[in-house]
C-alpha cells in the first residue's frame, strides 16, 4: 500500500474509534510505557522525556505526563517556532495554544527551547508502525529529523492502537527506526 493511501486508511480508522475505547486504550498504553525497565530507569534518574500533546484521535499521554511531573522529570514537547518544530519545556502550568497544524503546544510566552540531544526517552506518535520499529508519520518528517539528532543512547518508543501495527511499511533511507512500539 502506498504511504498516502495507508495514511488515509489509518486516519479513518482512528476517527472511527469510539472515545471510550480510545481513552481505555490510552490508559493501557501509558501503563505499558511505565512498565518498561528503560523508562523506569530514566524516571528514577529524573531524565528529560520528549512527548507529544495528542490530537483528539491520537493515543493520549496525559496519565504518563502526570507521572513524569510527579517524579520530577523535565518534559519537552514539539512546538512550532520560526518555521519549524522545536522542543519546548512543558510543565503543569504551561499555557497551551493551537499551533499552525492544529496541535496543542505551549504558548510562546516564557517557553524555553531545549537541546534535541537532552531527552533520554522519546514517546513518538504515528499513523502506523511495525513491531520492528518502522514508523509511518504524517508526512512532514519532523520526528525523523528530531530522532536523527537525538542522543545515540536515547530510547524512542512509538505508541499505537492495535490496528496501527502492520506487517510492513514502505520506508525510505531517512526514516528512523524506533527502539520499540507499544500498543
Amino acid at each position: 500500500m502506498e504511504k498516502s493511501e495507508l495514511r488515509k486508511t489509518m486516519k479513518a480508522r482512528r476517527r472511527a474509534l469510539p472515545s471510550a475505547v480510545r481513552a481505555m486504550l490510552s490508559e493501557k498504553i501509558c501503563r505499558r510505557i511505565l512498565a518498561r525497565d528503560d523508562v523506569r530507569s530514566a524516571l528514577a534518574e529524573r531524565k528529560t522525556f520528549a512527548v507529544y500533546l495528542a490530537s483528539p484521535e491520537e493515543v493520549d499521554l496525559s496519565t504518563f505526563i502526570a507521572q513524569l511531573w510527579a517524579a520530577g522529570c523535565p518534559v519537552v514537547v514539539p512546538a512550532w517556532r520560526s518555521g519549524t518544530y522545536e522542543l519546548v519545556r512543558y510543565a503543569r502550568d504551561t499555557a497551551l495554544v493551537a499551533g499552525p497544524m492544529g496541535i496543542r503546544e505551549p504558548a510562546r510566552t516564557g517557553a524555553s527551547f531545549e537541546d534535541v540531544r537532552e531527552p533520554a526517552v522519546w514517546i513518538v506518535p504515528g499513523l502506523a508502525f511495525t513491531e520492528q520499529g518502522a514508523r509511518l508519520g504524517y508526512g512532514g518528517g519532523w520526528y525523523d529529523r528530531f530522532l536523527s539528532a537525538a542522543a545515540p543512547d536515547a530510547v524512542s518508543l512509538g505508541v499505537a492502537y492495535p490496528f496501527q501495527i502492520v506487517e510492513e511499511l514502505p520506508t525510505e533511507p531517512h526514516d528512523i527506526t524506533l527502539t520499540g512500539v507499544l500498543s
